[in-house]
């Protein structure tokens, strides 16, 4: 199938060439396709296409979550994501009682093996439980606890070795072994620390790559105490950033993208009342009250968001930040966070043919997962 006429994002920016899909990857880019007759060509005049979006962090949607969810559950969950335009997801896991985080790592296995429709679930999140309690936020901190290699081996297993991303607190025992020794072949995140600049330095300098949610669950940049924020500035890491404009201000946003643009991550963080109205829900096995689409606990901490990534991209780009990364941030980039940018996260020769149609409004039009009309 070819697709013309459109203005096409590729090699971060809008472009007027056309391209092929064959079977389930992208075969020809360049401005000289011509249709070989009607059926086997696409007219996009006037669209854009994007490559699908990417969430590297979301708890869930439309009233399930990954820790609760069962197959049918999380299918249900994936066809919201890919009405959204995203294509490729992290199942994201949170702290909890062991045993139910034991049973989520297995039905998301189940999912994956059984490749459920909709948004594409390229691995598993695993927030928690090797967090801070002073920067837990809505963390139940009963099942916090310390690194323990054999706890997280015993979930990877369970999960199809699909966990891809592991968050954890450098302050706490054994943070240093623990990325050693796991960070060649997964993404370890600092996360819900309230760790210094020199913990961050050198949590990174013995492999962590990544920090989960960029202001959150942390503290503050202080021009004499900079903090994981100095850190991310320092060194080649990258950064999640919540863009709702709940969780931090569209000013610090565009401040960010300004300094730090190529870093960061479009994330969704989003809990089970994403899609939904206000209401009371859960997460994590706590009461979540969403009001206006902030979702909080009953003391008042902000528990996840209701937004998507979709979402998240358009509100960067209304904030401020340039178009083009904005989509840089919701597509290649969480794509090489996660050493999946061979495959998906851009419109390439060879890579995987995921991509959103949309109007010059950004309004979602058509979305293709694997080269097929989701």
């Amino acid at each position: 199938m070819k697709f013309i006429n459109a203005e096409v994002f590729v090699d971060g920016k809008f472009q007027k060439v056309n391209f092929e899909v064959k079977d389930d990857k992208f075969t020809i880019i360049n401005n000289e396709l011509s249709p070989d007759n009607d059926q086997d060509c696409i007219n996009c005049e006037g669209k854009l296409i994007l490559p699908g979006f990417i969430d590297i962090h979301s708890h869930g949607c439309i009233g399930y979550d990954f820790i609760h969810a069962d197959v049918n559950e999380i299918e249900k969950m994936c066809e919201f994501y890919a009405s959204n335009g995203i294509t490729s997801i992290l199942a994201t896991t949170m702290t909890i009682d062991p045993e139910v985080h034991k049973q989520a790592m297995k039905n998301i296995k189940q999912a994956i093996d059984s490749k459920v429709k909709g948004s594409r679930i390229v691995g598993i999140n695993m927030e928690g439980p090797f967090l801070g309690v002073d920067k837990r936020g809505a963390h139940d901190p009963k099942y916090l606890m310390d690194i323990n290699d054999d706890f997280f081996d015993e979930l990877n297993q369970l999960s199809g070795n699909n966990i891809r991303i592991v968050d954890i607190d450098p302050k706490l025992p054994h943070s240093k072994e623990f990325i050693e020794k796991y960070s060649d072949s997964i993404t370890v995140s600092l996360a819900h620390t309230s760790c210094n600049y020199d913990t961050a330095n050198k949590a990174i300098e013995a492999g962590a790559s990544h920090v989960t949610h960029l202001f959150n669950a942390m503290n503050g940049l202080h021009h004499r105490e900079p903090g994981i924020v100095g850190a991310v500035s320092d060194n080649d890491v990258h950064a999640e950033i919540i863009c709702d404009g709940i969780h931090i201000h569209p000013s610090v946003i565009r401040l960010m993208f300004k300094a730090e643009a190529e870093k960061l991550i479009l994330i969704s963080d989003s809990m089970c009342a994403a899609g939904l109205e206000d209401g009371i829900y859960e997460l994590g096995g706590q009461k979540v009250f969403v009001k206006d689409h902030k979702a909080t606990l009953a003391d008042g901490t902000i528990a996840g968001s209701t937004v998507n990534v979709y979402e998240a991209m358009k509100r960067a780009i209304r904030f401020g930040v340039p178009r083009e990364q904005a989509i840089l941030s919701a597509t290649l980039i969480p794509a090489q966070s996660i050493k999946a940018d061979k495959e998906i996260g851009s419109i390439s020769v060879g890579k995987i043919a995921d991509f959103v149609v949309l109007n010059q409004e950004y309004n979602i039009e058509k979305v293709y997962r694997s080269g097929v009309l989701i």
